[in-house]
């Protein structure tokens, strides 16, 4: 596995997700080793150095310093060495890329200079924009991309033509469209595959419309996860006696900490987030980005938790169909305040039933493999053509 970060440094769903998924493929009977940019765990064997400063601390850094990171994450000098000397001591049969913010395009070329198969999954815009959002420095989603974000991913993509992954796998078709719309080297190498998530063993009891209703945020306090139009909203609903509860870290705390009504408890680890989830009666996602593939999506739908989500990226495409009602423009607080209301008047017609469950893991595993084994036939295929 290669990921920038790796648990418990983590910032957001990629790096969970690709510890769960090593730990699901070594229940499985693999054996698995994690290159990380300078973060330490349990799987880690190689770390990036990082170049100017970790990346967890990236949002509390001035522009300058900002400046030499996106520097260092165009050409890291030493980053392909690292990957080199990771390859050599652990042997892998296939490397399994994912959010490299940090590490430079040589992570994932350097790995078909080497010969081994190669999987890469979106899980972001990193291949296409400096922020890996296509959202502007002030926070407003991208309508076309700025010239250093094309600069940028002109000099990434030079490189991963002549060494690209054999595979590509998107997390949603919302974050494979516009790659194999500019990419032109990934269109024959794309698959989407969706997230896995538990099964819910039971469907969760419907709110009693007769009682205050508690909704529920968890991710990145930050503008582009949409905090502030979610607690403007949340204020415009007029619904007496209802909480908001907020779990998560990021540059907005701010807009939650002190707010009426609002429960803000920072970050917080498994056994918290299985608290906040039995405590809300429906998750809000309030996404203003392209927002690929949330895993709190998941995570609510497999709990029989509706979802109040932004009509951005893969959040439609997740969603259960009973949540469908619900959905509302990204950035729209008044449209949320009324879906909140929605939610509050008639709780009962957002539960999901049973068979509405998304891909589970066993699902997710068979995929993944699946697109290991073609990968390691695309390797020697190549391999072969040399």
């Amino acid at each position: 596995m290669v990921s920038s970060l790796w648990p418990p440094e983590v910032l957001g769903g990629a790096e969970l997700y690709a510890a769960a998924l090593a730990e699901r493929l070594r229940g499985a009977g693999h054996t698995v080793a994690a290159l990380t940019a300078g973060v330490d765990g349990d799987d880690v064997i190689a770390q990036v150095r990082p170049w100017g400063y970790p990346l967890t601390e990236y949002a509390s850094q001035p522009r300058t310093k900002r400046l030499v990171f996106h520097a260092g994450d165009v050409a890291h000098p030493g980053a392909g060495r690292t990957v080199d000397r990771a390859i050599a001591d652990f042997r892998p049969d296939v490397v399994h890329s994912h959010a490299v913010q940090g590490m430079s395009a040589a992570v994932l070329t350097r790995v078909a200079r080497r010969g081994v198969a190669h999987v890469h999954t979106l899980h972001d815009y990193w291949l296409l924009c400096q922020r890996n959002t296509m959202v502007t420095a002030a926070g407003a989603a991208c309508t076309t991309r700025c010239r250093s974000c094309r600069a940028i991913s002109s000099v990434r993509n030079r490189q991963l033509q002549h060494h690209p992954p054999d595979l590509l796998l998107a997390v949603s078709a919302a974050v494979a469209r516009p790659h194999e719309e500019l990419l032109p080297w990934t269109r024959d190498r794309m698959r989407v595959l969706y997230n896995p998530v538990e099964h819910a063993t039971a469907v969760r009891p419907a709110h009693d419309p007769g009682t205050p209703p508690t909704f529920g945020f968890l991710g990145q306090v930050s503008a582009v996860k949409g905090i502030r139009t979610l607690v403007r909203a949340f204020a415009a609903s007029g619904l007496a006696g209802a909480r908001l509860v907020v779990a998560g870290r990021g540059t907005d705390v701010d807009a939650v900490v002190d707010v009426a009504g609002v429960d803000y408890r920072g970050w917080i680890d498994a056994a918290g987030r299985e608290a906040l989830y039995a405590d809300i009666d429906a998750l809000v996602v309030p996404s203003e980005w392209e927002d690929p593939a949330p895993l709190v999506v998941n995570e609510a739908r497999a709990r029989g938790i509706p979802v109040i989500g932004a009509r951005a990226g893969g959040i439609p495409e997740l969603i259960a169909p009973a949540s469908e009602p619900l959905l509302f423009p990204s950035g729209d607080a008044d449209a949320l305040a009324a879906r909140l209301r929605e939610f509050a008047a008639e709780p009962a017609r957002f539960v999901a039933p049973p068979e509405a469950a998304p891909l589970d893991w066993a699902g997710h595993l068979a995929g993944v493999t699946r697109a290991y084994a073609d990968a390691r036939t695309l390797a020697t295929t190549e391999r072969g053509h040399h």
